[in-house]
């Protein structure tokens, strides 16, 4: 797991939710990787992959970091300015459901125009009416946080598979989280997705993509 370089001594909560990340994210990073990190926040996560990857990027639409990043990218939450197919991996961890919902392809499309193999997704997906609620009151304090009135979207784990595939990846893997594996006294539902970045073809001749391979934790 990689080593945190960060400039405060993180809380157990939160030194505990970073690890957990990473836990899923740096399994599919090499050390000769180059990694962009959309939406990296605070970006504990981002300088936890570049102990892994040392050309490791931050981007995000306000600079909120308190950990070193080799280089950070300040955007407009939906055009990146970098080549195609810079990155060999691109992560959106708990960054889709703040992008409202007629944005999200647009998002995506960007982060796949960028990403030459694997697209990593963590993400909160609501499998009842209390985590829907719970997810509404969360995108609801973010909003507040930010200073913001846009809208925002939770997608159930299936839905997410479904946004996937018809932007043009193959979901390799997606894999349902325990509630607690992250702060208890958050037990949302969330899920882990690994995407391949399928080549540009038409829709009419792309060919099916493999089914899933589908993993449980337990509640």
């Amino acid at each position: 797991m990689g080593e945190l370089v960060v400039v405060e001594k993180l809380s157990r909560a939160v030194q505990h939710d970073v690890n957990h990340s990473l836990s899923l994210l740096l399994p599919h990073v090499a050390s000769t990787d180059s990694v962009l990190d959309i939406g990296c926040g605070e970006a504990y996560v981002t300088a936890g992959l570049a102990r892994r990857a040392r050309d490791t990027w931050g981007a995000d639409i306000v600079d909120l970091r308190r950990a070193h990043v080799p280089t950070f990218l300040p955007y407009d939450g939906l055009t990146l300015d970098v080549p195609d197919n810079r990155f060999d991996v691109v992560v959106l961890s708990f960054v889709l459901h703040h992008v409202p919902n007629d944005l999200k392809p647009k998002l995506v499309g960007e982060a796949r125009r960028v990403c030459r193999r694997t697209l990593l997704v963590i993400e909160d997906t609501p499998r009842n009416a209390f985590d829907r609620w719970t997810s509404n009151r969360h995108g609801e304090s973010y909003r507040k946080k930010i200073n913001s009135t846009a809208s925002f979207g939770f997608y159930s784990q299936s839905e997410w598979e479904q946004f996937f595939t018809r932007e043009h990846f193959e979901v390799l893997e997606s894999r349902r989280l325990s509630r607690l594996c992250r702060d208890p006294f958050q037990p949302y539902a969330r899920s882990f997705f690994v995407l391949r970045r399928l080549a540009e073809v038409h829709d009419h001749v792309r060919a099916a993509p493999q089914p899933a391979k589908q993993w449980v934790q337990g509640d």
